[in-house]
């Protein structure tokens, strides 16, 4: 199985290199590495903490994959959630391990935005990922256990699908013996929408302001008929 971890979103990551949000769905995903799988690792870092990320996530995984973009930080979650969507479908995954930001955070619907772009399943609060060997799983599948409403329960989620784990404190486990160190690569990402009014702008003379398109509603009910209509 492919595994991809998407780690420090928007590059903003406090004053650590990998937020505790972070380690822990590395530490998930890790696992499976572990268990035989492949794990990459794609990162927002400037280019001061470049090689301070990479040389931290080096010892556990298989490639890493750095985001260059000047818009992520300062963009939304639909528009961060795109361009991750942009970045994970060139790379290619089976499943995708992002951790859950807190309700406060601009970013908290960064992990439904991706898979709404990827039209993959979407599932939250998973706080352990079971390697589909050892879970004896259907291929194309993979089981997770997952916290909610008080309880744990074990689900099997058909892939492709964006696994967004919820805070802990699992370590994260050895390094793979053996392993070669992974060289960096690179990816640029621009926000498609101001990317087309960038070209417009260029073409007619006349700066234009990025629009996504509005639509007012006057009730619950034509809210519910505008989402299902997109």
């Amino acid at each position: 199985m492919n595994l991809l971890v998407c780690l420090r979103a928007t590059g903003r990551a406090g004053s650590e290199l990998l937020g505790s949000a972070d380690t822990q769905a590395l530490a998930c995903a890790a696992a499976l590495r572990a268990a035989g799988h492949r794990l990459t690792a794609l990162y927002a870092a400037d280019s001061g903490e470049a090689a301070a990320v990479a040389a931290c996530l080096a010892p556990h995984v298989d490639r890493a994959v750095r985001i260059v973009s000047d818009e992520l930080a300062a963009a939304d979650f639909h528009t961060v959630g795109q361009m991750l969507a942009m970045a994970i479908r060139r790379i290619g995954a089976d499943a995708v391990v992002i951790p859950a930001q807190r309700d406060d955070e601009a970013i908290s619907g960064v992990p439904a935005a991706i898979a709404r772009h990827l039209s993959a399943r979407y599932l939250p609060f998973v706080e352990e990922i079971l390697a589909p060997d050892a879970a004896g799983g259907r291929s194309g599948t993979v089981e997770v256990v997952v916290r909610g409403g008080g309880r744990k329960r074990r689900l099997r989620v058909a892939l492709p699908a964006i696994l967004a784990t919820s805070p802990g404190a699992d370590p994260l486990p050895a390094p793979v013996a053996g392993a070669a160190e992974p060289n960096v690569e690179t990816v640029a990402l621009g926000d498609p929408d101001a990317t087309v009014v960038r070209r417009r702008t260029e073409l007619l003379g006349r700066a234009e302001p990025a629009s996504r398109g509005t639509q007012t509603v006057s009730s619950a009910a034509a809210l519910v008929a505008a989402l299902f209509s997109r």
